[in-house]
């Protein structure tokens, strides 16, 4: 069984009840008009790549994790395993390809997005063992997908506030991850031996279709604590109306 606990900077979520303005620089589309709120989403990583204080948002790339941690206790992979201080690298080149149920009276919706190099670079520590081999060792890691393809489905209602406004309350989300290639780097493996470090290395990156099944859970949790706070941030305080054209 693997277990994910996660820290994020990322939100600085501001007093409920509140309404907050969004910049007038954000697109606006009318609702269900899916074509115009994909490119809305696209221009929104573009266009604040360097975060959104009004909505109290850092960076979204890099965006910064203080802490993830995973523990996988079962199966052929059997680990261990902490970062701190971890930057996700690469959704400034984000294509959104989905975006459905953005409409008047929202329940379910859908975001399906595809980044050509999602990079989780930062310090971490390792143990336990891989397949058939030990492993162990403390350094800086950089963990790269490519073509990395991630759909997120929630499902949620409006809520009306003190305000008068409604909102949008997400509740459950489920999302799924899919990539061509991942790649493994880890620094200082087995106390700065290089030539186990090298080893492991390579051992990592010829095997990483099974090893990236056995953590793919653990991943997908992470990811979707993380996108889960961006768009909570959003839906919580902005009332749900202003997001699109009046």
């Amino acid at each position: 069984m693997s277990a994910v606990f996660l820290s994020v900077t990322l939100i600085a979520l501001v007093s409920l009840g509140n309404a907050v303005k969004l910049p007038t620089a954000f697109t606006r589309c009318n609702p269900a008009d899916e074509q115009c709120i994909i490119q809305a989403i696209s221009n929104t990583f573009q266009k604040y790549t360097a975060g959104l204080p009004q909505l109290g948002l850092a960076s979204l790339d890099p965006l910064r994790i203080d802490e993830m941690d995973i523990v996988q206790g079962e199966g052929p992979v059997n680990i261990v395993l902490n970062f701190k201080n971890v930057d996700i690298v690469g959704f400034k080149d984000v294509i959104v390809k989905k975006a459905k149920g953005f409409t008047a009276n929202p329940n379910i919706m859908e975001i399906s997005l595809e980044v050509p190099l999602a990079s989780l670079v930062g310090d971490y520590k390792i143990k336990g063992k891989v397949l058939i081999l030990p492993i162990q060792g403390e350094g800086v890691s950089n963990l790269t997908m490519a073509n990395c393809n991630f759909v997120m489905k929630w499902n949620g209602g409006l809520q009306k506030r003190s305000d008068g406004k409604e909102y949008y309350q997400m509740n459950k989300i489920k999302a799924t991850l899919d990539t061509t290639r991942f790649y493994t780097e880890l620094t200082n493996l087995f106390n700065g031996d290089k030539a186990l470090g090298d080893n492991m290395n390579m051992f990592l990156n010829e095997n990483w279709q099974d090893i990236l099944k056995e953590l793919k859970p653990s991943i997908i949790a992470s990811f979707a604590k993380v996108f889960r706070a961006i768009i909570t941030n959003v839906f919580e305080n902005v009332p749900y109306n202003e997001l699109f054209l009046p």
